[in-house]
């Protein structure tokens, strides 16, 4: 029932063009804006092989756009695609937990941030809708995929390249809410059931 809507939502992104550049362009303004608003200065005072762990939700949102072209071109990338879906859910409700604790403390809610609550409510559901096409994924790949975020946490935390905080977001608040939500998600792929590799003719007529 759930993968039928969320195939349902997936159908009408790919089938309206003007629903799907936007959703593409959308993307690709959050990335950008993002990068530079919230990580820009981060990231010219970082080393070269942190840079692809440090803006997690300017990057989840470029490879959203990215994932969206290729499920419209009918590519069989289901490693990409799993990678795409725990980053958007991930960061998109790490994200919302994040303003939720601020806001908490803070008491005072300016309509930059407002925004920011919004558009990552957006990320989370985009990650959700990538869920369908990532069944035939197998289990080593599945655990790469854990792998990856499982690094990044230990990247952002361990070594210090965490996502910059306001004084109001502990930073062991932020750690331990990217850990359960790496275990939470990742656990979620590994239960997933695996499912045949959908042919391109299949790919394309379940959306």
């Amino acid at each position: 029932m759930m993968e039928r809507l969320l195939r349902g939502v997936m159908s009408v992104i790919l089938r309206w063009p003007l629903i799907f550049w936007t959703c593409v362009i959308v993307n690709l303004i959050g990335a950008v804006v993002g990068g530079i608003y919230w990580y820009g200065p981060m990231l010219l005072q970082s080393p070269f092989w942190a840079l692809p762990f440090i803006p997690d939700c300017p990057l989840a949102a470029l490879v959203g756009s990215i994932a969206l072209l290729a499920l419209r071109a009918h590519r069989h990338w289901g490693f990409f695609y799993a990678l795409v879906a725990l980053a958007g859910m991930k960061y998109g409700l790490w994200t919302i937990g994040f303003w939720l604790r601020h806001w908490s403390v803070a008491n005072q809610v300016f309509p930059i941030e407002a925004l920011l609550f919004v558009t990552h409510i957006g990320l989370f559901v985009e990650g959700l809708l990538f869920i369908p096409f990532i069944g035939s994924l197998s289990i080593p790949k599945r655990l790469a995929v854990i792998g990856w975020f499982a690094l990044s946490v230990f990247v952002d935390y361990g070594l210090g390249f965490h996502p910059p905080l306001t004084p109001q977001v502990p930073t062991e608040f932020a750690f331990w809410m990217a850990m359960v939500l790496t275990a939470a998600l990742g656990a979620s792929l590994l239960l997933l059931p695996r499912r045949e590799r959908e042919s391109p003719a299949q790919l394309a007529a379940s959306y």
